[in-house]
C-alpha cells in the first residue's frame, strides 16, 4: 500500500532519475585519486572530500522523496540512491563492480559497501511498513 508517508513511487522516481544522471556524470570523470579530478588532493583528503561531495549532492533528493527532513524514510532513499547509482555507472562502464576495488573494499569480488547498503535498505523497509501500519 502506498500512503504519502511510505515508500512510494513518486519518491522512486525521483531518486532513480537523479541516480541515472549522478551515474553519467560520475562515469565521464575520473575520480582516481591518483591521476582524476581530485589529484591535486593528496590520497586520503581526495577520498573524504568526494564522499562528503556524494553525500551532500545526495541528501537533498531524499528530502524531496521523502517529503521530510530526516526521517527513515529519507534514509531509506539515500541509501537506495546510492546503491542505485553504483549499479548504473557499473552498467554504464560495462565493468564489473570489483574492477573500482580500489575505493570499493571487496570480499571474493563482491563489494562489501553495496551488500550492507542492501540490508540496509531491507531492514528500513520493514520498520517503515511496520511505522505505517500502526
Amino acid at each position: 500500500m502506498e500512503t504519502e508517508y511510505g515508500i512510494n513511487k513518486r519518491g522512486i522516481i525521483i531518486m532513480t532519475t537523479f541516480s541515472l544522471f549522478y551515474a553519467m556524470l560520475e562515469a565521464g570523470m575520473d575520480w582516481d585519486p591518483e591521476r582524476g579530478l581530485l589529484s591535486p588532493l593528496n590520497n586520503c583528503a581526495s577520498q573524504y572530500f568526494y564522499r562528503f561531495l556524494y553525500t551532500a549532492l545526495f541528501l537533498y533528493p531524499p528530502y524531496l522523496a521523502s517529503r521530510k527532513l530526516f526521517s527513515l524514510l529519507t534514509i531509506w532513499y539515500f541509501v537506495y540512491g546510492s546503491l542505485t547509482e553504483d549499479v548504473l555507472y557499473w552498467i554504464m562502464m560495462f565493468e564489473p563492480p570489483y574492477s573500482w576495488s580500489w575505493f570499493y573494499p571487496v570480499y571474493y569480488y563482491i563489494p562489501i559497501p553495496d551488500i550492507i547498503e542492501l540490508w540496509i535498505l531491507i531492514i528500513l523497509r520493514k520498520k517503515i511498513v511496520k511505522y505505517n501500519r500502526g
